[in-house]
């Protein structure tokens, strides 16, 4: 792993020389050869799938893990959007001159050496790798033993597509099944700059507590949306339909459904209606289950604290306003929360009371992922704050540093 983390510092700095047109070759490349092999990647997925069935994974990690034309096609335009974009690296802003003629701005530059340890999804490597050469950095990924075919043969068409213009080592793809190599890397501080967890709870807390360089999480989405007294009823059901069914097993999905009292008489039996014939376990207080006339389950106090990733949701009817602001803070995980409300004055008071990566105001909470936000990709949703919060496309994935330009001038 000492070796491996050098060879990569090493590429780091070579990425960092090449300009904006190299990169985009390549990563225009790399789509290409998506497309051309998609068949290959769908056959070595099919042996993670296999082995998903052996091991009796729930529905929603299945889903995580599968890998359709239509997906890897995805994936190949993602790849595209990233590539056509701005550049990032190297780009100036706040330019200004002082008092002594000194033309003070501020450079985008990038991190280094990006480790990402993630589970489950193998999308997550050509994001990642796509990511990580617009923005000049090199990357090593770790993926978990779930898609460890689907991720070897990824990684293959990732390095393929680097030649010949810069190292192979510039985007490294690690073996799924060594959990060993993970402590090991967490201690090369030297070597890598930054690490970037992304998936199970235990996963995130074994490298906050081992990590010797910085760390930025994706921590878990438990996330909410609140139903307003002020709402609009119809969009509503639409909207908590969406953003619970349209993919269970993500981040992006809500958790919990907060509903103000003044309407669950007039809201609860639709919504549980739509909800359950998308086949979603319910889970709700006393108050929705009466007003919704349906055969619900009650919630306990440890369904408001669980993300499922599953077709499962909690409801909870609230007082007011401030109750839903207060549920949201005590449980969030300040990843994705939602309003459904007609009122302003409503929507500014959540805006200002609520500390989450992203607020979606009478929007699904779906929309809060790299593609949907105009990233092309994301490397992850940091709920850490330091260096980025929400979705991290390139520019989240550099730093700024000052150019000074001068004439000869000395500090008196």
């Amino acid at each position: 792993m000492i070796e491996l983390a050098k060879k990569t510092k090493k590429a780091s700095l070579r990425l960092r020389s090449i300009d904006h047109d190299t990169r985009k070759s390549i990563l225009f490349r790399l789509a290409d050869e998506l497309e051309k092999r998609w068949e290959e990647v769908i056959d070595e997925n099919k042996k993670d799938m296999q082995a998903a069935e052996e091991n009796n994974l729930n529905a929603a990690l299945k889903d995580r893990l599968l890998l359709t034309e239509d997906r890897v096609k995805a994936m190949a335009q993602g790849v595209r959007e990233i590539a056509s974009q701005p550049e990032v690296v190297g780009s100036t802003y706040q330019e200004f001159k002082n008092e002594q003629g000194l033309t003070i701005k501020r450079q985008r530059v990038p991190l280094g050496v990006i480790l990402m340890i993630f589970e489950s999804r193998p999308n997550v490597v050509i994001d990642c790798a796509a990511l990580a050469i617009k923005s000049s950095n090199a990357i090593i990924l770790k993926g978990g033993k779930e898609a460890k075919f689907s991720n070897k043969i990824l990684g293959e068409i990732v390095q393929n597509s680097l030649k010949p213009d810069l190292p192979v080592e510039c985007v490294q793809t690690l073996a799924s099944d060594k959990r060993e190599e993970v402590q090991a890397l967490l201690d090369l501080e030297h070597y890598i700059d930054v690490v970037i967890p992304r998936g199970g709870e235990r996963l995130i807390e074994h490298v906050y507590n081992n990590a010797k360089m910085p760390v930025i999480a994706h921590f878990k989405g438990l996330c909410h949306m609140y139903i307003d007294k002020d709402a609009n009823l119809e969009k509503a059901i639409n909207l908590v339909v969406n953003a619970k069914t349209q993919r269970t097993g993500v981040c992006n999905a809500i958790e919990t459904l907060l509903v103000h009292q003044d309407v669950v008489d007039s809201f609860a039996s639709q919504v549980a209606s739509a909800l359950q014939e998308k086949g979603t376990e319910l889970r709700a207080d006393k108050n929705f289950i009466q007003a919704s006339g349906a055969s619900i389950k009650e919630a306990t106090s440890e369904d408001w604290a669980t993300e499922y990733l599953e077709n499962i949701l909690s409801i909870k009817t609230v007082a007011s306003l401030e109750e839903a602001i207060e549920h949201i803070n005590e449980y969030g995980s300040f990843h994705t929360e939602c309003i459904v409300s007609e009122s302003v004055e409503a929507q500014n008071k959540f805006m200002a009371n609520v500390d989450a990566s992203c607020i979606t105001i009478n929007a699904s909470t779906r929309f809060n992922d790299g593609g949907q936000l105009g990233l092309g990709a994301e490397l992850g949703i940091s709920t850490t704050k330091l260096h980025a919060y929400g979705p991290m496309g390139a520019e989240q994935m550099t730093t700024s540093r000052y150019i000074v330009v001068g004439k000869g001038q000395i500090r008196e």
